[in-house]
């Protein structure tokens, strides 16, 4: 079930709160990433066991089949490095981890992946807003100001994905 905060609010926040001294950062980073790999894992054993079902579950829909053969097809090639770096696309966490488990990586493979992926996410959300919190001089500054630089990467992150899609149909459309 989702959080009713959006996870980057809650992690900012947190990190803000970190450069306050209200909470312990290493303590902090620990929680959120391991309560992240253990989501990672949670779907990724989930897969394995229950392949079949899940696999023509996510085929209804022939968007997601695209992306899960996609996928699927990196997770063999490139293996850790592909499972680390989808990790910070828009779903890729799901996708990886349902990729990872379909394929039978190794669980021992996959956690390293996923520890790596976790650590440095985590990293980065709590870091933007300890940050901003120092920057700020206060937890609620410090978290707005946090969130402003994450809104402002994630834009300038969509819109260079935008323009490469946009580039892409032009040159095959001409």
């Amino acid at each position: 079930m989702p959080p009713l905060v959006p996870n980057s609010w809650l992690l900012v926040s947190a990190g803000a709160m970190a450069a306050d001294g209200r909470l312990q950062l290493a303590l902090v980073l620990l929680v959120v990433s391991g309560a992240a790999i253990l989501g990672d894992l949670l779907v990724y054993r989930s897969t394995r066991r229950f392949g079949g079902p899940v696999l023509r579950r996510l085929r209804r829909k022939r968007r997601r089949a695209v992306l899960l053969d996609w996928a699927s097809i990196r997770v063999r090639r490139h293996g850790i490095p592909f499972i680390i770096g989808i990790r910070f696309l828009p779903t890729g966490r799901l996708v990886g981890a349902v990729a990872a488990g379909l394929v039978d990586v190794r669980l021992g493979r996959f956690l390293v992946a996923s520890g790596v992926a976790e650590a440095v996410w985590a990293a980065y959300s709590i870091g933007v807003g300890l940050l901003g919190g120092i920057a700020a001089g206060g937890p609620f500054a410090g978290a707005l100001l946090g969130l402003a630089v994450s809104g402002t990467v994630a834009t300038l992150v969509g819109g260079a994905r935008w323009l490469v899609a946009r580039r892409r149909t032009a040159v095959t459309t001409s």
